[in-house]
């Protein structure tokens, strides 16, 4: 594949390659924002305002910067678009616009042959008894996530697709499609290496596929509901794996993904995503912990100590993890019950209604302390539930590693990151001497043009000598009918400098781009990819590619 910049749409915009030195980033204080469930006697309690509540950092009083109050039933708050012919976005609206999302997300990579079976029936059992009004989506993960139902979709088709399914889930996908890292390993195979029958060097390399595959997939998750309004709950049917996300070091095994861990639990929480996870095992004996409890107490590194130190045993190490990343980002751990369908009911219930505080932390060190937060409420008898803290972290390196993972992670994902709204027109171009006839001519069969217009909001620009400074990367990849990557995709860097009358207009009209794109013999489908530099905010799109004048599949 290949394909250059054919033009800017921006008047006084100049447009030039990637150069050595790096452009100056401006440090802001970041927004903390916290989702608030508020109930009495269990039902959501409507109408609170601002000034209602109080929030604490580490017992210091901060300035709510920002609030808003979303209802699951309300109209979202998301201007209706007209889209023209062969126009693709990330970016919902109409009737795929919606506030508050769940997705049910069943994780056959960490869960037991034995225990499957059970969790895609207790699943099935619920997602025939919702209204099909519920903005429910469903995904799997088996080495590869996998999108049997998005919320977008036809939920009233979807169940009537499952009840002629007899119980095979999973059977609903007939593509491999893109996916995270390939981490298909048996549970029952896992849990003998914890027990010791695999070697030191065989159960790590295991270990590392199924971490980093399933944080790859919280992540994914994460950036596809970034745009989405209000409080998004991600409900984790899953048997676990025994690594506990707030201790530096974990037990059994040699590596640390500490970082790794932080990172997604920074991406849940920036997307406002709360985590249910559900211990697909059911019942299991003896309890050990109660999921009713929160975490309050920390180590001496300021980060949430556990109710329990690591152990040997598998059960209780998994528990721990539930708990842990429950707690993070404000969701409810379910285990030791056999009721899973109420668990993924009460998530779902969760997202009734969200008030979001938001503040400017005023002594930010980007030293990695974990800062506890504490909510209240001026009104009697509301109970109020969210994240337990937060850690200091800085803003993502702007390096080649870290710009290099970004968008590898955005490539094989089979979401879309929605962190940075992009909209993409395609178009076939007419031989230059139709144009110059003024005549329409057969387009050329393996070229098109592809036009990119990048929202305003997700794109960071610093003043710099009179103008705005900043760089977007565009990246343009196509499949065939089995997920292959065709041609050697090539990323673009584009050199933002704006004088002031062409800045104007890029904060309500975005940033628009231009390429022609040479269309490789067999490709399926088009993945466009956006990055910021400045804030690292991420979008893609994936196009279906057809045949004919028309490109929409």
């Amino acid at each position: 594949m290949s394909h250059s910049i054919h033009c800017l749409l921006l008047a006084g915009l100049v447009l030039a390659p990637a150069v050595a030195q790096e452009p100056v980033i401006k440090t802001t204080t970041r927004l903390v924002q916290v989702s608030v469930i508020a109930k009495s006697h269990d039902e959501p309690v409507a109408g609170l305002t601002q000034d209602d509540f109080k929030i604490m950092v580490d017992g210091h009083p901060q300035k709510i910067a920002f609030f808003s109050a979303v209802s699951s039933s309300d109209p979202p708050t998301v201007p209706v678009t007209t889209a023209a012919p062969n126009t693709f976005t990330n970016i919902a609206s109409g009737s795929q616009a919606v506030n508050a999302v769940t997705v049910v997300l069943l994780d056959l990579v960490n869960t037991k042959m034995t225990d499957r079976i059970y969790a895609q029936q207790q699943m099935i059992k619920y997602l025939l008894s919702i209204p099909s009004t519920d903005h429910v989506a469903v995904y799997s993960f088996n080495g590869r996530l996998r999108v049997l139902y998005d919320y977008t979709s036809d939920m009233a088709d979807f169940q009537q697709k499952l009840a002629a399914a007899n119980g095979k889930l999973v059977s609903l996908t007939n593509t491999e499609g893109h996916g995270a890292i390939d981490s298909s390993v048996d549970g029952a195979a896992f849990a003998e290496l914890m027990g010791g029958l695999g070697g030191g060097a065989e159960r790590d390399f295991y270990l590392r596929n199924r971490v980093l595959g399933t944080l790859n997939v919280l992540k994914f998750i994460a950036a596809h509901l970034a745009q989405v309004p209000g409080r998004k709950n991600l409900v984790w049917l899953s048997g676990g794996f025994p690594l506990t996300f707030g201790l530096e070091k974990m037990s059994q095994f040699s590596e640390n993904f500490t970082d790794e861990m932080d990172a997604t639990v920074r991406a849940l929480s920036d997307a406002s995503v709360a985590v249910y996870p559900v211990d697909a095992r059911g019942l299991t004996t003896p309890k050990q912990f109660s999921a009713s409890e929160r975490a309050p107490a920390m180590t001496r590194g300021g980060r949430p100590a556990m109710t329990k130190a690591p152990t040997n045993n598998y059960q209780n190490d998994v528990h721990m993890t539930m708990q842990d990343l429950a707690d993070r980002t404000g969701g409810h751990a379910f285990y030791n019950t056999n009721d899973l369908s109420g668990a993924i009911h009460q998530a779902v219930q969760d997202s009734t209604l969200t008030y979001t505080l938001g503040f400017y932390p005023d002594d930010e060190k980007h030293n990695r302390e974990f800062h506890k937060l504490k909510v209240e409420v001026n009104k009697p008898h509301i109970n109020l539930h969210y994240r337990s803290g937060y850690l200091d972290l800085a803003d993502l390196p702007k390096d080649e590693k870290t710009r290099s993972v970004q968008v590898y992670d955005a490539l094989w994902s089979p979401l879309d990151a929605t962190e940075l709204g992009i909209r993409v027109q395609l178009s076939q171009p007419m031989s230059s001497a139709a144009v110059l006839l003024g005549q329409a001519a057969p387009p050329a069969s393996n070229a098109m043009n592809v036009a990119v217009v990048m929202d305003s909001k997700g794109i960071q620009l610093e003043p710099k000598a009179g103008r705005h400074s900043g760089r977007v990367d565009v990246l343009m990849v196509q499949f065939n009918k089995d997920g292959s990557v065709l041609g050697k995709p090539a990323m673009e860097s584009i050199e933002l400098n704006m004088l002031e009358p062409t800045f104007r207009k890029f904060l309500t009209e975005g940033l628009n781009v231009k390429e022609m794109l040479d269309v490789s013999l067999g490709a399926t489908s088009l993945r466009v990819i956006v990055r910021d530099y400045g804030s690292g905010m991420i979008g893609s799109v994936t196009i279906p590619l057809g045949h004919g004048p028309s490109f929409g599949a």
